[in-house]
């Protein structure tokens, strides 16, 4: 059973992720813009993604669950890198390597800030559970 749910752990954050960064590159770029895009709703869709699957009673340790969100928005952010790198056309008055440079750049921030948010995120889950794991191991007068 558990090479299973590490399975769908694998399918989830390495296929479904990437899947849902191109998805919106392709059709909902125009509708959202892309800084709430990738500074707030992408790191919630991977937590609320990732929450569900969680509630569905995973024997698996924290700690792999959580490597496997850090893979997967890595995977997501270099598949976020190739779709604009395919798409660049650079200014004609724009010096070689500029708009590459501008698009490693912005890469290396956008996926620096999802870091930090997911980090934050980690280190909150792993207080509250020690906090959870404490208040269950009281025991009752």
């Amino acid at each position: 059973m558990k090479r299973m749910q590490l399975v769908s752990l694998i399918i989830v954050n390495l296929v479904l992720l990437p899947i849902i960064q191109l998805s919106y590159n392709q059709f909902y770029a125009v509708d959202i813009p892309e800084g709430m895009f990738q500074l707030w709703l992408f790191p919630l869709l991977i937590l609320l993604i990732n929450v569900l699957l969680w509630s569905c009673r995973l024997r698996i340790t924290s700690y792999i669950h959580w490597t496997f969100i850090y893979v997967g928005a890595g995977t997501s952010l270099a598949c976020y890198f190739v779709w604009h790198y395919s798409q660049l056309i650079p200014y004609p008055h724009m010096p070689p390597g500029e708009a590459t440079f501008e698009l490693y750049m912005r890469t290396f921030l956008l996926g620096l800030w999802q870091l930090v948010a997911l980090f934050l995120v980690n280190v909150l889950t792993f207080i509250m559970s020690k906090i959870w794991m404490t208040l269950k191991n009281v025991p009752k007068i």
